[in-house]
């Protein structure tokens, strides 16, 4: 154990990864359910394929790119469904 946390390779992706999961957990607790999963998990996938572009990975060419822009888009339509419907609260008080 002592040997895989003094090594900076392990170490700096395993903290990532560790504070990655404690934003996930408080964007959960402070947020609409159904608008924070699908939001936190497509991001996940977005992030992840633009680690491995930027890490020199092939990641998939025109198709990871043309379903990133589905996954943006569809965040982007969450959203503005969420905020469509908290000003339509706001507006009938």
């Amino acid at each position: 154990m002592k040997t895989l946390f003094l090594n900076v390779e392990y170490l700096m992706p395993f903290l990532l990864n560790q504070c990655g999961s404690l934003l996930y957990y408080l964007t959960l607790a402070s947020t609409d359910l159904t608008l924070a999963v699908p939001i936190c998990n497509s991001l996940a996938i977005v992030f992840t394929l633009v680690v491995g572009k930027v890490l020199g990975e092939d990641v998939g060419g025109k198709q990871a790119v043309a379903g990133m822009v589905l996954t943006m888009t569809g965040i982007a339509l969450c959203i503005t469904s969420s905020v469509s419907k908290t000003q339509g609260q706001l507006s009938s008080l």
